[in-house]
């Protein structure tokens, strides 16, 4: 099924872009005249409209609605609190009010949460202990990134990609990495294509090892908990071992790869089995232990349920989509992840249907698809070649041998959290005039106010736990 992923304009021209045989294609729209025809279009979700075309129009109120019209998939009964003379509304927070009953709160946390927290503001109604709907709002921290590029050569481009979501540095840098050699025409070899895709990986097992641990501490399960905080610097250390810096930062730029020449390429190769070795030998058991306890499979299944219906009408995205049943996966078919096998979804679809059980349980296959993928290709890469190349450092190659083509580039990435998506327009000088980002996150959080519906109070931190949504990737 094609779903509808990204939206934005350029020049004038509307361009969508859709998921499409697990690969995402831009698309001019001539159907549309206004921001307000897509907001007015249900194909479109409105958290993608009001994430690309969103302007401040100041307090949102919608206390004189019913509670069931606020929350009706009918939108046309409170498009009017959207727009103010055909501007659409954005999603950041400048006050709001939402409908509530007498047996019923308004209950706000944040913006400013505990420790290091990025900031937004959660609204929730709650009758007794039970969430009757959540609206959240982000937006505080405008950093500027789209504007930033504008008008920025790829050596000042690429250090940007990498703090668009900092947890997310490889994928970003990845993504315009693409795009750029598709621009200028770079030849991309096999080895580097292979190594990067092995980053994202890498990149993509820290992260869920985190995860893991994180849930965990919200169930009140440390046994899982210690194991995973520390170790999963053992694929930091890996990333690290490879690139030079435990993100991966500098480490993938068009058409090359840095790697660490602090230490020998069959190093390199062989830190790869320290990472298999710490994870099996200590991180998989506790996992396992975990998932055999009787009173955290209480505790997670049932819980936070989004279900495939949710994830095709909202374009529910990446891991997200794919806890609920939803194969969507832009490795799969893709010659950069040769020989990629998806997860057995529909087979095991009492593990993936949906709720916080599922989104534990798909980062532990996940993580081990990622294991065996790296492993099984081990042998496919010439690290001796690799690890033999010049610095390869962005700032150091001769911009001036390669010509550019002006136009719209666009490249999609597989990240740990799913498909991002980068769209840049280049001048005839190889500088961006525009640029268009969106990060699975955009999509995703409208799943946890969905997701928190009819739960308790005390749920809510370990849903939010168990979709780890990045603040940052939103509020561009």
């Amino acid at each position: 099924m094609e779903k509808i992923t990204g939206i934005t304009n350029f020049d004038g021209v509307y361009h969508q872009f859709v998921i499409r045989d697990q690969k995402i294609v831009r698309e001019e729209v001539v159907s549309k005249k206004s921001n307000i025809d897509f907001l007015l279009d249900p194909q479109y979700p409105v958290w993608l409209v009001r994430h690309a075309f969103g302007q401040d129009v100041g307090t949102e109120d919608y206390s004189e609605l019913k509670e069931e019209e606020y929350l009706s998939d009918n939108r046309g009964k409170n498009l009017s609190l959207h727009q103010k003379a055909g501007i659409v509304r954005d999603l950041a927070y400048h006050g709001l009010h939402v409908p509530f009953h007498e047996s019923t709160y308004s209950h706000a946390v944040g913006p400013i949460h505990a420790g290091i927290i990025e900031p937004g503001h959660f609204r929730f109604v709650v009758e007794g202990e039970v969430i009757r709907h959540l609206t959240i709002r982000l937006g505080f921290q405008h950093r500027a990134i789209r504007e930033k590029l504008i008008g920025k050569s790829v050596t000042e481009v690429m250090p940007i990609s990498e703090v668009i979501s900092g947890d997310t540095s490889v994928g970003y840098a990845l993504a315009f990495s693409k795009i750029y050699e598709e621009m200028y025409g770079i030849p991309v070899s096999k080895d580097v294509a292979l190594f990067r895709s092995f980053l994202v990986e890498l990149e993509r097992i820290a992260v869920h090892i985190g995860d893991l641990g994180g849930i965990s501490e919200d169930i009140g399960y440390y046994p899982l908990y210690g194991v995973c905080v520390t170790d999963r610097g053992a694929a930091l250390g890996l990333m690290e071992t490879w690139t030079g810096n435990r993100f991966g930062k500098a480490a993938v730029r068009p058409g090359r790869v840095r790697t660490n020449k602090r230490v020998t390429a069959k190093q390199a190769k062989d830190a790869f089995l320290n990472l298999k070795k710490v994870y099996f030998k200590r991180v998989r058991p506790q996992i396992l232990r975990a998932l055999s306890v009787s009173t955290l499979k209480e505790r997670m299944q049932g819980c936070g349920f989004i279900s495939e219906l949710d994830v095709q009408k909202n374009g529910f995205l990446g891991m997200i989509a794919r806890m609920a049943g939803v194969s969507d996966d832009l490795r799969i078919a893709n010659p950069d992840y040769h020989g990629w096998t998806a997860l057995p979804l529909q087979e095991e679809h009492h593990h993936y249907n949906g709720d916080v059980w599922a989104r534990m349980y798909i980062r532990y296959t996940e993580i081990e698809q990622s294991l065996k993928w790296i492993e099984d290709h081990l042998d496919d890469l010439d690290w001796e070649s690799l690890w033999s190349e010049k610095d390869s450092d962005v700032g150091n190659q001769n911009w001036k041998e390669w010509k550019p083509k002006p136009g719209i580039y666009t490249a999609a990435v597989e990240a740990w959290r799913g498909p991002l998506l980068v769209s840049l327009n280049f001048d005839a000088e190889g500088f961006v005039k525009n640029s268009y980002i969106r990060d699975p996150s955009v999509l995703n959080w409208h799943a946890l106010e969905l997701a928190v519906r009819g739960e308790q109070v005390g749920d809510f931190p370990l849903n939010n736990k168990s979709f780890n949504l990045s603040y940052v990737g939103f509020d561009l």
